[in-house]
């Protein structure tokens, strides 16, 4: 599967995977301009907070070259990098990549450049780490030869440099033959459960269903998973955790049955240490 985002050496440009036509089509972007950028971060074409972070790391190069090219003042340029660096206000990724490569700036376009491939370099290598390590723990919770797992929205390839965070999980228990089966919540309202892990998972070869997002509690409580995996975009002190709107703990507190769940969260990726099985 090719990767949602990558530098184009020969082109000069970012290839982007068009994710608003997934999956019916597969269609990649070069994006020359920081102009095409922002607005492909903003129509969802690049998605997934590693993948931003990825994107803004980029954009940084884009907006240097597009200097070059148009004779920019420096003003210019530093416009051009904070609208990229503003293009999602919600993802701080995005702005963090951007910050990460920017003090090199002075340093030379090539210095940029390799900053931001490091990072991307950087990002799929911890997902695979994080992988192995959130399948390690899965594997030393449940007592079965071939796990069930239910995930919820789209935390594979498609929303980071490559590999994936919490289907990362997943594909690395499909690569170990510990892997029986996968329940993919839709994830309305853009159904990036359906549309982009579905096509994560097909291209795999991992046996799956899709199932609307009402369907996720008694798929756990009816005992067809034995564990769930998903992203996680907020983090309580108390390490309760949300995915699009939807409380991790909620659907999972069947009686006197213990339920493991692990996330993973961009930036600071980590597995709980407990299981969700007390009483609350």
């Amino acid at each position: 599967m090719e990767k949602a985002i990558a530098w184009d050496a020969g082109a000069g440009a970012v290839r982007l995977l068009d994710q608003t036509l997934l999956p019916g089509r597969v269609e990649t972007l070069l994006v020359r301009t920081t102009g095409e950028l922002v607005d492909g971060i903003r129509r969802l074409a690049v998605r997934g907070a590693p993948a931003l972070g990825v994107a803004g790391a980029f954009g940084v190069v884009i907006a240097l070259d597009e200097a070059l090219r148009h004779g920019w003042s420096e003003a210019e340029r530093d416009g051009a990098i904070d609208r990229v660096r503003a293009a999602r206000p919600t993802a701080v990724n995005l702005a963090w990549g951007v910050d990460r490569v920017r003090p090199f700036i002075g340093q030379g376009r090539d210095a940029v450049l390799a900053a931001a491939l490091d990072l991307a370099a950087a990002d799929e290598a911890a997902n695979r780490r994080l992988s192995a390590l959130g399948a390690d723990w899965l594997l030393a919770r449940v007592d079965r030869s071939r796990l069930r797992l239910l995930t919820h929205c789209n935390a594979g390839a498609l929303a980071t440099a490559g590999w994936g965070t919490a289907l990362g999980v997943v594909r690395e228990l499909q690569e170990r033959g510990r892997l029986d089966f996968v329940y993919a919540d839709e994830t309305r309202p853009l159904l990036q459960g359906a549309r982009l892990t579905a096509y994560e998972l097909a291209a795999e070869g991992i046996p799956h269903a899709v199932q609307v997002d009402g369907a996720a509690a008694g798929t756990i409580l009816g005992g067809l998973v034995d564990a769930a995996v998903v992203g996680a975009d907020r983090i309580a002190a108390n390490g309760d955790v949300a995915n699009k709107g939807r409380h991790a703990r909620g659907p999972s507190r069947a009686p006197r049955r213990a339920f493991p769940s692990s996330w993973r969260r961009p930036g600071r990726r980590w597995i709980s240490p407990r299981r969700t099985d007390r009483p609350s």
